[in-house]
């Protein structure tokens, strides 16, 4: 028997990668436009042309010297928002002591006797490779920070290239080192000098919480010209201040970037008039909001052989319809936060789907792990499949629009127009009577 997950030989005219011929894309990245059929829309034609999309349209058999897919499904190139590339793979030597978000922190801190630049290396190219193979093409990770000067993992980070991935660095600095205004403008200072790429961050939650080093903060961020991405409300409780915090200083004092807020398990903690007022002003000022489903699952409600009762997700759905830019992410992989995980984003959003009871996920809630405007803020004015973006896609043989992402450990890697990795799955088995 064969699994039904498995490439077919690739032609070689494919490897030429003129473009791909019939081919099923998600609603979400096509003219508001498109035809349909049957409820769904019809496949497409993508021709390349040095490396870029020269044209998007309706398939015809006009275009016998492209790659015939044959209706498989196909999406823009993925992203990886929200990782922890300094954690990674450390599972085996730092197993935390108890359940819960605290008990990995101490566990992870234990865990640095052993980060050496070549530690630090190994492992965090270990995760980028593994997310190429993937089809992620744009990965941002949040690298600890514990003084006003850079960390190894940060130094090394900046060294660390794989190609086809573009990789963003966050600093991570508990809220307290924000306490003094001047090693606040000390750590924005040293983000601002270490290129682009490089944004602010901060570890916000109610056991280290000081409104004055939020300002400081923000603040820091603004005179440096940084945007901010926030580890924020990682916490179930109702009285976590972060989210409403920040979202009073916006209404006060907009803010001249970008900001992410990853986490906000809080919202779902709180009264829903509160809710509502927080993520009206985080739409109003473009916000992008970052879910981590499996290891918020994981550490959340977590109690030694009680089974968890609350789900320990933010509000997506709500955020959405107050018009917030929504992502998921795989935060921790094999890990003290998280032993499971392998920097693919399917993981993510299969996990997503049966938390937060999404529906349509191919062709809406797939942009959860494509919308790369959401992440930088920069406003997309067009699809990322159109004319002169860049031709990077991932190819799913074998699954369908019905039941993906379940069933998709096939697929093709195209980044820039080029073949980059091709992952089958097959196995046969045999019964000898």
């Amino acid at each position: 028997m064969t699994m039904p997950n498995q490439t077919a030989p690739i032609p070689e005219f494919a490897k030429r990668l003129n473009g791909l011929s019939n081919v099923r894309l998600p609603l979400w990245a096509l003219p508001a436009d498109w035809p349909q059929q049957a409820g769904e829309p019809v496949n497409a034609d993508i021709i390349f042309n040095q490396g870029l999309i020269a044209s998007l349209k309706p398939s015809s058999s006009q275009h016998s010297d492209l790659w015939d897919l044959q209706g498989a499904l196909a999406l823009p190139a993925l992203i990886e928002p929200h990782a922890h590339l300094d954690k990674t793979f450390t599972l085996t030597r730092s197993r935390p002591a108890a359940p819960g978000l605290l008990a990995a922190i101490e566990a992870m801190h234990q865990d640095r006797q052993y980060w050496t630049a070549e530690d630090l290396r190994q492992r965090a190219a270990k995760g980028v490779t593994w997310a190429a193979a993937n089809g992620v093409t744009h990965l941002r990770t949040h690298i600890d920070w514990f003084a006003a000067t850079p960390p190894l993992a940060w130094l090394e980070m900046n060294n660390l290239q794989q190609p086809g991935i573009t990789l963003e660095r966050v600093a991570l600095a508990p809220l307290g080192l924000f306490a003094d205004a001047d090693n606040a403008n000390a750590i924005a200072q040293a983000v601002a000098q270490s290129g682009e790429h490089s944004l602010l961050g901060g570890f916000i939650h109610s056991s280290n919480w000081d409104p004055a080093a939020m300002s400081n903060l923000l603040h820091s961020a603004t005179r440096w010209q940084l945007d901010l991405d926030l580890h924020i409300d990682e916490e179930l409780s109702p009285l976590a201040n972060g989210l409403v915090w920040l979202a009073d200083y916006l209404s006060q004092h907009p803010f001249p970037g970008h900001i992410c807020c990853s986490h906000g398990c809080a919202l779902a903690s709180g009264s829903e008039q509160q809710s509502k007022q927080v993520l009206e002003v985080l739409a109003k000022h473009r916000v992008t909001l970052i879910s981590l489903p499996m290891t918020n699952l994981l550490l959340q409600d977590a109690v030694v052989g009680r089974t968890p009762r609350q789900r320990g997700i933010t509000l997506i759905k709500e955020a959405q319809t107050a018009g917030i830019p929504v992502l998921i992410g795989c935060d921790n992989v094999q890990d003290a936060f998280c032993p499971a995980g392998s920097y693919d984003p399917l993981d993510t959003l299969t996990c997503m789907l049966f938390t937060a009871q999404l529906d349509s996920v191919f062709d809406q809630h797939s942009r959860l792990i494509c919308d790369l405007s959401a992440l930088t803020g920069k406003l997309a004015a067009v699809s990322p499949l159109a004319p002169g973006s860049p031709a990077s896609l991932v190819i799913f043989p074998g699954s369908d629009s019905v039941t993906w992402p379940l069933n998709s450990a096939a697929r093709l890697v195209i980044n820039r127009g080029r073949l980059t990795h091709q992952r089958t799955w097959k196995q046969e088995l045999s019964h000898e009577s």
